[in-house]
């Protein structure tokens, strides 16, 4: 799936986007565009940190002793400032790149996943953190919404033949969280993570890395499945039978989701150099 076959008959849309990156100003700066590159990544390191803190806090992790709405408040002008940089530069960076972008499946990937996201802090997490943990029929609404553009992001992304290896990192992101944070779910996640993915990683060793058979394609994927299966019953246990002091269960599954679907962005962006 790629925005050129979703916008395939609107007259003259292809000719448009090739066309970009020599409309002006557009074509004024191309020989300045690293800058806009390094802004990206600022503007990324500010919005990831502000999203990190409040999820894990919503989850019972981190700054446990901070009050929700107060962390919410000092996170709140952080994430804004972040994600207007990623905004405003993305947007430089991609009429520079139209072409590209427009056939690029990970870029749609990312762009869907970046709406998710949007939806998850603005509309669920941070409401809810404004709420001292409490969800609202509102806020469940936009969780679903959110909930079901990430599903259509991981479908794109798991159906893709190049960009499935994406599935990864968000699959890492969780068990890494689980790890780090986890009380009863610790050692059990190391445990699969290392059987799933330590597995998957010795066989690749063993038949070649740039092996392309379709039995060990078919093999990786299942074991991805089996992965993300296994994360989401640790999680689920980790959430209702932990003993740190956190939100309610809801809360703290609304704050994996929206760590998983920003980590779906960061996947989409890094794949788009491989599927150019």
């Amino acid at each position: 799936m790629t925005f050129e076959e979703i916008f395939k008959n609107v007259p003259g849309a292809s000719d448009f986007v090739a066309s970009m990156p020599k409309i002006w100003p557009i074509s004024l700066l191309q020989d300045i565009y690293a800058p806009f590159g390094a802004l990206h990544l600022v503007g990324l390191a500010l919005m990831g940190g502000a999203v990190i803190l409040l999820n894990l806090r919503l989850m019972g992790a981190g700054l446990k002793e901070e009050p929700l709405p107060q962390m919410e408040r000092t996170t709140r002008p952080w994430f804004i400032a972040g994600l207007a940089i990623v905004l405003f530069t993305g947007i430089i960076i991609g009429m520079l790149n139209s072409e590209k972008l427009y056939n690029s499946v990970p870029f749609f990937i990312k762009m869907t996943s970046l709406a998710s996201a949007c939806i998850f802090s603005f509309g669920v997490t941070n409401a809810i953190a404004k709420n001292d943990g409490r969800t609202s029929t509102g806020v469940l609404i936009a969780a679903g919404i959110a909930f079901l553009l990430w599903l259509v992001a991981l479908g794109v992304l798991g159906s893709d033949e190049i960009s499935a290896p994406g599935l990864f990192h968000p699959l890492s992101a969780g068990y890494a969280i689980l790890i780090i944070f986890g009380v009863r779910t610790r050692w059990l996640a190391v445990g699969a993570f290392a059987l799933l993915f330590g597995g998957m990683f010795v066989m690749y060793w063993i038949v070649g890395f740039n092996t392309y058979e379709p039995l060990y394609d078919e093999i990786s994927r299942w074991l991805t499945v089996a992965g993300a299966v296994v994360f989401a019953a640790l999680f689920g246990w980790e959430i209702y039978q932990s003993r740190t002091e956190a939100s309610t269960p809801t809360a703290k599954l609304m704050a994996m989701f929206s760590v998983l679907t920003w980590v779906t962005v960061a996947a989409g962006g890094r794949w788009i150099g491989f599927a150019s």
